[in-house]
């Protein structure tokens, strides 16, 4: 089932608008697997639904994209798709709150499907009911959280009551419950994020609630990261209209990194994503000179070694990426004491985030098109030498596989990792 699954996939994938006569059929074979198990043999193909959600998603875009050589504005068929995917699938994350790993891959199948389906075809009405019913499946996600805590407490208790040869071992190969709800939790956030992104103007009357609920998660060290990628979703599609929300979270992101008082290097992470998405909106002038003093002190800070923590790595490329779009974008609010383009070519190629890595590097080789004066300021020589290990890098990794690396993915994906 797994592999019919996967083959109509690529068949989709590769036919895109051409797919159109076969749109029907298809959705009526998959639409069962996307519903709640009612037999002994769905339950039993539980995987399956993940790829086949990602399918749907699919043939939402086949729709949109026929709909769209044909000239048409809007496509009936893929709004139908869309809401009865979210119909069923919705059932299945309110029914079955137990295995985390469905849950998981399923949230991932919404967003997609939502992303897929473009702008106009969600209603206000849609986009509030959506958004409230991801909220609670957050909040059940945090309740479920609240009571593993709650239940291991309690083991340890007892625990260290018994003699020591009698405790129970951890078993380093279990699933930790903690991290599984947190990431979760991030792919329900997500959901919101594809709801903007395609939906801005609808989305804009649950802006309020997005504020109170960000508000809360920042104010909690657990809860922190959550809140700043909602944040970040926000600045991103709605642009200077999330500007009104700015003041419950902007100032715990400066915060954030201010090196030496705050070592979380997701949130860390997730603030300089923040101010990387804000620095090209008018309204974030204002604020722009402590942005450039807090993201230098994480810049001009020693650049980490192979042997440090990948997140603490993910932490300098993307403070690297927001200082770059800083300083092209409010050039003119950088304080003095800032010397942003030397930090920013001292620090080039990023190897860590490879999403940042593409988007900075390509915005390096546009500015010395350019002849940008800030860049080209450091000396001609060592932004060639960045270009030039830039191309060095994703010529090698084309033609070997990197470390750990099979053959057959690194000619899948030659740019990966590392160097772009």
């Amino acid at each position: 089932m797994m592999q019919s699954v996967q083959m109509l996939h690529t068949f989709i994938t590769e036919m895109e608008g051409a797919y159109f006569g076969y749109i029907e059929a298809t959705a009526k074979c998959l639409l069962p697997h996307l519903e709640p198990s009612n037999d002994d043999i769905s339950a039993l193909c539980e995987e399956v639904r993940g790829t086949a959600l990602q399918c749907w998603g699919l043939l939402i875009k086949s729709a949109r994209k026929s709909a769209e050589e044909q000239g048409q504005p809007s496509s009936p068929l893929a709004a139908e798709l869309l809401r009865k995917g979210l119909q069923a699938t919705f059932q299945v994350l309110e029914q079955n709150q137990q295995d985390c790993e469905m849950l998981t891959s399923t949230a991932c199948g919404i967003t997609e499907c939502v992303k897929c389906s473009g702008p106009g075809v969600l209603t206000g009405d849609e986009v509030k009911t959506l958004v409230e019913r991801v909220f609670v499946l957050i909040d059940s996600s945090f309740s479920r959280t609240a009571e593993y805590q709650k239940t291991k407490a309690g083991a340890k208790a007892a625990e260290a009551n018994l003699p020591k040869e009698l405790g129970d071992e951890e078993d380093e190969d279990e699933p930790d419950p903690d991290a599984e709800e947190e990431q979760l939790r991030r792919n329900y956030e997500e959901i919101l994020g594809a709801v903007m992104e395609v939906a801005a103007a609808e989305f804009m009357p649950c802006l309020p609630a997005c504020a109170e609920k960000i508000r809360q998660w920042v104010a909690s060290d657990d809860n922190k990261v959550l809140g700043l990628y909602l944040a970040c979703d926000a600045i991103q599609h709605l642009k200077e209209h999330s500007v009104q929300i700015w003041p419950v979270f902007m100032d715990e992101a400066f915060r954030v990194l201010r090196v030496g008082k705050d070592r979380d290097h997701d949130a860390m992470t997730a603030s300089a994503y923040a101010i990387n998405l804000a620095a090209p909106l008018a309204s974030f002038a204002q604020a722009a000179p402590e942005a450039f003093r807090g993201l230098a002190s994480i810049v001009g800070g020693a650049k980490p070694k192979k042997k440090d923590d990948t997140k603490l790595k993910m932490v300098h490329d993307n403070a690297v990426a927001a200082l770059l779009t800083l300083a092209v974008e409010k050039a003119a609010a950088c304080p003095p004491e800032v010397q942003a383009w030397r930090l920013i070519v001292d620090k080039l190629p990023l190897r860590e985030d490879e999403d940042e890595a593409v988007k900075v590097h390509e915005k390096v080789v546009d500015l010395v098109l350019a002849q940008h004066q800030g860049l080209l300021d450091q000396r001609t020589g060592p932004v060639l030498a960045v270009l030039a290990e830039i191309y060095r890098g994703s010529r090698a990794d084309s033609v070997r596989p990197a470390s750990g690396q099979s053959k057959r993915r690194t000619e899948q994906d030659p740019a990966e990792p590392g160097v772009h």
